[in-house]
């Protein structure tokens, strides 16, 4: 009896020390990694501390939670494996085989460098920062993978709490100076709400994925020491709130992420008795109620003349049409480097080759603003396959949450929601690049882990 005390005190320790180890990374990848741009000062601090928080979930880790999540983890191997063998140097004869290499065999050729071995990545300096940025989401992937149910439910409420940090750093973001310290980057978008990030795109977008987030947490089916109803007017309130700020972002896929993050609310949030006939009228009372509530917020707004989203929804800038425009010779790129790609982080120097005469500006395009184009260019035919195996695997999960749904309890509840995450990041990946950010690349591996828990341990009820 005492060593069985002993051994469940240990394992409880044990995944208490990986939940505070996950949280305060991923507080430090919210505070200083809201930048996508590989020059941010603040990596020189993020990535070291990422590299021992994966040396500390390596040592911990079992075999049981290996398994249990082993297709993530056969999926993130794969990815690693891809950027790694983008950077094998290869013999010349078969490097100038490949699609796209014409223009450097000249180049060669004209310099007398002779035969030069040379990796598939197009910009190799640009392939080793595409690697190193893989250290945190492994890292959060893997101490992610050590908790239980209670600790990815404690983890939920952690990104809530973050968002809300962000969104009020936003409000008085704009009440400050525009070059003033409280925004957190030196290439930013001045005078608007960005919060913890540089861009206001990745802003919105992520405060458009709490919605999901916020049904669940506030769903009666839900488990929890606090009372329902007082969780549901934390959510109503914090929802309305989070809208506002999105409609005064100026983003338009913020906007249209945030319409999607609303539709996913009945899918998930059940009123307390919901189960029973007499609840339905009080349902529907419920839903006009936040549907009113949406409205009066929307129409406030505009009022005010600060609903940015819409307005740039209404009439795009010189910018966003041209972005557009670029779409087309893109994806004329990508055909001349497939099936082996340009390398990942070479999009970049890549297009500079290949952009036409009449989109080019003062601006240059660092990233092709619709990051499913960015991975064929750079990725290739094997990027495209494992896409699919992904695409595949989610299909596969959304079945199976929907066939669980009428549970709506413990993992089942926040699979769910983390579904509905990875479709909001889905679609602002075709205007923008989200996940580049490391803070939400870091989110986007807990969102993995949630849905890959509907098929562990998703009865579980442990209650927060």
């Amino acid at each position: 009896m005492m060593g069985a005390s002993a051994c469940k005190a240990s394992a409880t320790r044990q995944l208490d020390v990986a939940f505070w180890a996950l949280g305060l990374l991923l507080l430090l990848m919210f505070l200083a990694g809201g930048g996508s741009r590989p020059d941010v000062s603040s990596l020189v601090i993020l990535r070291p501390a990422s590299a021992l928080a994966l040396g500390f979930a390596l040592w911990g880790m079992t075999r049981a939670q290996l398994l249990r999540h082993r297709f993530i983890f056969g999926m993130a191997t794969a990815i690693v494996a891809l950027v790694v063998i983008q950077l094998v140097p290869l013999p010349p004869a078969i490097w100038s085989a490949l699609p796209g290499r014409g223009l450097v065999v000249e180049i060669d050729a004209a310099a007398g460098l002779g035969s030069v071995w040379r990796p598939i990545n197009m910009v190799p300096s640009a392939g080793w920062n595409a690697l190193f940025a893989l250290i945190p989401p492994l890292a959060v992937l893997l101490l992610g993978a050590r908790l239980d149910s209670r600790g990815r439910w404690w983890i939920a409420w952690l990104v809530i709490a973050i968002g809300m940090f962000s969104a009020l750093l936003a409000v008085l973001q704009l009440g400050s100076d525009p070059y003033g310290p409280l925004y957190l980057y030196r290439v930013t978008n001045e005078g608007s709400a960005v919060g913890l990030f540089a861009n206001r795109n990745h802003q919105a977008v992520f405060l458009a994925s709490l919605f999901p987030l916020l049904a669940v947490c506030a769903s009666a089916e839900r488990p929890s020491r606090i009372d329902a109803r007082l969780r549901a007017a934390g959510a109503l309130a914090i929802g309305v709130f989070l809208l506002a700020l999105i409609l005064v972002t100026g983003s338009r896929m913020g906007l249209l992420t945030a319409l999607i993050g609303l539709v996913s609310v009945p899918m998930l949030y059940s009123m307390p008795g919901s189960r029973r006939t007499a609840a339905a009228g009080r349902r529907r009372l419920m839903q006009a109620g936040v549907a009113i509530a949406i409205l009066i917020v929307v129409a406030t707004t505009i009022i005010f003349g600060r609903a940015l989203a819409i307005e740039r929804f209404v009439d795009p800038t010189a910018a966003e049409t041209v972005r557009n425009q670029a779409w087309g010779p893109m994806f004329s790129a990508a055909m001349v480097y497939f099936p082996a790609g340009a390398g990942f982080g070479s999009f970049g120097d890549i297009f500079k080759v290949h952009e036409p005469h009449d989109l080019l500006a003062t601006t240059i395009f660092a990233h092709a603003h619709n990051d499913w184009l960015e991975l064929l260019l750079t990725g290739g035919l094997p990027a495209v396959l494992l896409l699919g195996i992904a695409m595949t695997a989610f299909t596969v999960m959304a079945v199976r949450w929907w066939r669980l749904r009428k549970g709506r309890e413990g993992d089942v509840l926040l699979g769910g929601a983390g579904l509905w995450m990875v479709a909001i990041f889905a679609v602002a990946s075709f205007g923008d690049y989200p996940l580049r950010v490391p803070s939400l690349a870091c989110l986007f591996s807990v969102i993995v882990l949630w849905i890959s828990s509907l098929a562990s341990d998703r009865t579980a009820k442990q209650g927060v």
